[in-house]
């Protein structure tokens, strides 16, 4: 009886895959083989070389200990100053003897000089200012009064004057009552005198005083010039103009000449209040002496 065709046929097929995974298997199993072998070849190099460079080393340390010379050890001092230097003060001065400043023979002479001529008198030391011997200079009278006579008239009443009435009261008059020119003597202070330029019926010329009033205002009587005398010692301040005339303010002492209607003129402290009064000087010629 023939075999069957078809029965050999798958037989062969059967046959050839068979065959095919066989030699897929040992392929596989080959390459495995072979990677392993490969990995443990390069883990016997690694370690070789690791070890190769450990005792390289080794001898390296080994050689540089042998060929370094020995250090001599420094001795090591005691530790300096730690502090900071005081700071100088410029107000601290070295104390010790003050050099005296060196004295003047009696017997040395300068040279060129006869010693039996006499010597030179020493210069006369400033009397104290009186009002018969005003300051002239530009820097103690900076307004130019202490060499004329002057009127004093409040800038808001023309037909008035400023006078030293007989019984010696400052007041204003439309008259000749009083004394109504005064000189404005310059003080070193910067002050000024007011001095009457014309002298009364006994030939005294007197100066501006000020003077308490009890419970009332300041005033200013008549009183003989004293110069030393802060009640006698009054500040003239210029104080803007009235027209083209130059006006003044006029006080002693931070208290300002001023007009009342009811009690004439008297001085007061200005406090918070404006300056209302204020005076011309009118110009009467050369001051008398």
């Amino acid at each position: 009886m023939r075999p069957d065709h078809h029965t050999l046929e798958e037989a062969l097929r059967e046959l050839a895959q068979h065959a095919r995974q066989v030699s897929r298997l040992a392929a596989v199993s080959e390459v495995r083989r072979r990677g392993d072998t490969l990995r443990r070849r390069r883990q016997i190099a690694t370690a070789a070389l690791g070890v190769s460079l450990l005792g390289m080393l080794g001898v390296g340390a080994a050689a540089a200990h042998l060929t370094r010379a020995p250090h001599a050890t420094l001795p090591v001092g005691p530790p300096g100053p730690t502090g900071s230097a005081p700071a100088h003060s410029p107000d601290v001065r070295p104390t010790g003897p003050t050099p005296s400043p060196p004295t003047h023979s009696p017997d040395m002479q300068p040279a060129g000089t006869d010693p039996s001529s006499p010597a030179d008198p020493p210069e006369a030391a400033p009397t104290d200012i009186t009002p018969s011997a005003p300051v002239t200079s530009a820097s103690a009278d900076p307004l130019r009064l202490g060499q004329r006579q002057f009127a004093v008239v409040r800038s808001s009443a023309w037909e008035s004057a400023v006078s030293l009435l007989d019984d010696g009261r400052l007041a204003e008059v439309d008259g000749d009552d009083g004394r109504s020119l005064f000189v404005f003597v310059p003080q070193a202070s910067g002050t000024h005198l007011v001095r009457t330029a014309e002298p009364d019926a006994d030939g005294t010329r007197h100066c501006w005083q000020v003077q308490a009033a009890g419970s009332g205002p300041l005033a200013i009587v008549a009183a003989p010039c004293s110069p030393a005398d802060p009640r006698q010692q009054f500040s003239i301040e210029p104080r803007g103009q009235d027209g083209d005339k130059p006006t003044y303010a006029i006080s002693n002492r931070s208290a300002y000449l001023q007009h009342s209607s009811q009690r004439g003129l008297i001085l007061e402290e200005l406090g918070d209040a404006p300056l209302t009064t204020v005076f011309r000087f009118v110009d009467n010629g050369p001051a008398p002496h």
